[in-house]
């Protein structure tokens, strides 16, 4: 039954990822967009180079949440992760005399 329930749960969180494929990568995209402008700013040596990194951070930071669904599809990957280490950790049955002293 336990591996009945992992399979569907498997299945259906595929599914997910799958459908959140697009934003997902774009939602990697935009991350990146994000930390090129935050590092920028931190490394910039004029106003002028901190105004511009900080105006290309804070377009990176208005795309990346305009991708909620991938915030789903993290989630997805997460419990796909989480279920498929639960499927390969190896039963572990309890011996019948185990309360006996």
């Amino acid at each position: 039954m336990r591996s009945i329930m992992l399979i569907i749960f498997t299945f259906i969180t595929g599914i997910i990822i799958l459908a959140t494929l697009g934003p997902l990568i774009g939602f990697a995209l935009t991350l990146a967009i994000l930390y090129y402008g935050i590092r920028g700013f931190f490394l910039a040596d004029t106003a002028l180079e901190r105004i511009g990194f900080g105006i290309v951070a804070l377009i990176g930071l208005s795309l990346s949440l305009s991708n909620s669904p991938a915030i789903i599809g993290l989630g997805a990957v997460i419990l796909l992760y989480y279920t498929m280490k639960a499927w390969k950790k190896p039963k572990v049955e309890a011996d019948p005399y185990d309360w006996q002293m």
